[in-house]
């Protein structure tokens, strides 16, 4: 995987990058899911989306999920 700049992703950013795309899933299709449940995944989505950012890649919008 590659960055906008076009630089190769390390094995622990990939990964940082795979837990982020995957609480998007989970908070998008995650109906069932308690409310603390909701913020507390919205929170870390957060936290991700700023590593996700940071490594030059588009994270996209956290409106779309509800954060």
């Amino acid at each position: 995987m590659k960055n906008a700049m076009g630089v190769e992703l390390s094995d622990a950013e990939r990964t940082l990058v795979e837990c982020y795309h995957g609480l998007v899933r989970v908070l998008k299709d995650g109906t069932e899911l308690a409310p603390f449940e909701r913020r507390n995944g919205l929170k870390a989505v957060a936290a991700l989306w700023q590593v996700v950012n940071g490594l030059d890649l588009d994270p996209g919008n956290l409106y779309e999920i509800g954060a």
